[in-house]
């Protein structure tokens, strides 16, 4: 087994300006690295063996700053990109509707079939993560290990958690800023136990999320 602790990063300049970042490289805000710094405050006495990252700053940022107080470097790592967006990429999310009526809207009401344009497809977004979840998972057998990555990644993993279809991913939510979700990964059976989801108690006030337009 494996234990996995999901991070998404905290809050970025594009969550702040609600602007579709994407693989857009935006850094997070100073309220995003307040939030990180609670979440290392919050997973200070858990052991963690190892630490990877989006090489996405506003991702890495956050796990180099909760995998500080471990004495842990992260690795930064391309498969836990957020969803490559074409041209939706750095565009605010209120153009979406106007731009792109016919992608936006199946982004909004069937997630799974949806492609930003000119971008990555969720399906392939996906198929991306899990595959890389899984090789982390494999090399780190026994151990605990933090993975800080986006919101859509979180989204499709939750999929697999909960051992729903992935076509039900519409009913699942967004996981806040800085949360943290824990899963241990049987790398044996090829199975997942989810532990943990998308806790953010501990932000306070602090707390963000995505908007329901996204």
């Amino acid at each position: 087994m494996t234990r996995m602790i999901f991070i998404r990063h905290g809050q970025s300049m594009g969550n702040l300006e609600a602007r579709f970042y994407g693989n857009w490289d935006g850094p997070l805000t100073d309220l995003g690295r307040a939030q990180a710094a609670k979440t290392a405050e919050y997973l200070r006495d858990w052991k963690i063996d190892a630490a990877y990252g989006s090489d996405l700053c506003r991702a890495y940022e956050t796990g180099t700053i909760i995998a500080a107080p471990h004495n842990l470097a992260v690795t930064p790592d391309k498969g836990l990109r957020e969803i490559f967006a074409g041209e939706w990429e750095d565009r605010p999310f209120e153009e979406l509707p106007r731009l792109y009526s016919e992608d936006f809207d199946t982004w909004l009401h069937d997630l799974w079939h949806a492609r930003p344009t000119g971008g990555e497809s969720v399906r392939e977004l996906a198929e991306r993560v899990r595959t890389e979840v899984w090789r982390i998972a494999s090399l780190h057998d026994g151990q605990t290990v933090l993975i800080a990555t986006h919101a859509t990644p979180i989204r499709t993993l939750i999929c697999e958690w909960k051992g729903e279809p992935y076509e039900k991913i519409q009913q699942l939510g967004w996981v806040g800023n800085a949360s943290v979700s824990v899963v241990d990964y049987d790398n044996e059976r090829h199975r997942t136990q989810l532990v943990m989801l998308g806790e953010d108690s501990f932000l306070g006030d602090m707390a963000t999320t995505l908007p329901k337009s996204v």
